[in-house]
């Protein structure tokens, strides 16, 4: 496990003369339906169960994480034109999100995500109705396009035809290309289309159906990340839940520690929380490896949140957490 690095400069000197990149966030916005399991899970009967609802969808929850720490965030999704999409869409405008170019569908709902946890608040179960996005054509999404130099978010609920259609224009614009593979069904998307993707961050399960290899060690996971390299990947960044993570790249290979939560309350959404974290280190000119720590104290928010995505956090409470983790 690599030893932590202490990097951080005071927030104010840096905001000073800092000219904020836009972040486009691209893809999944759904309403989350959250089962928490109030004793042992038992099949083949009714399980006495607390619920909450909450807007979801990866693309989305990265987006209103970031919105609650910088600015110039950009979201592009799809909704039903019916009251949670309108409820979804006005809640990200009132955060200070431009929802410009965002879908409003009249021949679907807006998506849902269902996950049903243990009575130890792990994930024992989810199914995600995006069919939405099944029918989005290249057009719909692709008619604004992102300045020179941005930072660009997106998540596999989008149809393959548009994810190719990214890779290519990260090239030809200069921009970063960032992607979550969101499960192993859909990460099949991205089997052809690495090339020009500047950061992944699969877990443990998607980087294996990536690599198409089995990762029982973390030997194994360093060369899943090195298969992935040679795919044309950038960088890797594996998530491994309270194990923490792994970054992979030409310069660096290298495990580092979660910065653990002080309760468990709701995995759910704390692998957004941690993409969001990276992209608004690099947003405030951070290095990777300092941005990610950005994103395992989001991380460990979330967990302590009854949401998937924290409204209590901001920026100068995520930099208070990593300079404390620093100091363990």
């Amino acid at each position: 496990m690599r030893k932590k690095c202490k990097y951080l400069k005071n927030s104010n000197d840096r905001e000073m003369n800092l000219v904020l990149k836009k972040i486009y966030c691209i893809g999944g916005a759904c309403i989350d339906r959250t089962l928490k399991s109030l004793s042992s899970l038992e099949n083949g009967t009714s399980n006495p169960v607390s619920s909450f609802t909450s807007f979801g969808g990866v693309a989305r929850n990265v987006a209103e994480n970031l919105a609650y720490w910088t600015k110039e965030i950009h979201l592009r999704c799809a909704v039903g034109n019916d009251r949670e999409g309108a409820a979804l869409l006005t809640h990200m405008q009132a955060l200070g999100v431009n929802t410009a170019g965002s879908i409003v569908s009249d021949k679907h709902n807006t998506s849902h995500f269902y996950a049903a946890l243990n009575h130890e608040n792990d994930l024992h179960i989810a199914f995600a109705d995006m069919t939405i996005y099944n029918d989005i054509s290249l057009s719909q999404l692709t008619q604004y396009h992102w300045e020179e130099d941005s930072l660009i978010f997106i998540d596999t609920n989008l149809p393959a035809e548009i994810i190719r259609y990214f890779t290519h224009q990260a090239k030809a614009t200069a921009c970063k290309l960032f992607v979550d593979p969101v499960s192993i069904i859909k990460a099949q998307k991205l089997t052809d289309h690495l090339e020009n993707i500047f950061l992944l961050k699969p877990n443990l399960d998607e980087a294996s159906s990536l690599a198409n290899m089995k990762i029982n060690s973390r030997k194994d996971c360093l060369k899943a990340g090195r298969i992935l390299l040679e795919k044309g990947v950038e960088n890797i960044v594996i998530s491994l839940g309270k194990n923490g993570y792994a970054m992979i790249n030409k310069q660096d290979a290298a495990f580092f520690p979660a910065i653990m939560p002080r309760h468990i309350f709701n995995v759910n959404g704390a692998g957004d929380a941690f993409i969001a974290g990276i992209l608004y280190g690099l947003q405030q000119k951070h290095a990777l490896i300092q941005a990610c720590q950005y994103g395992a104290a989001a991380a460990a928010f979330t967990i302590e949140s009854q949401l998937t995505v924290s409204q209590t956090i901001s920026a100068e409470q995520l930099q208070k957490r990593v300079e404390l983790y620093l100091k363990q």
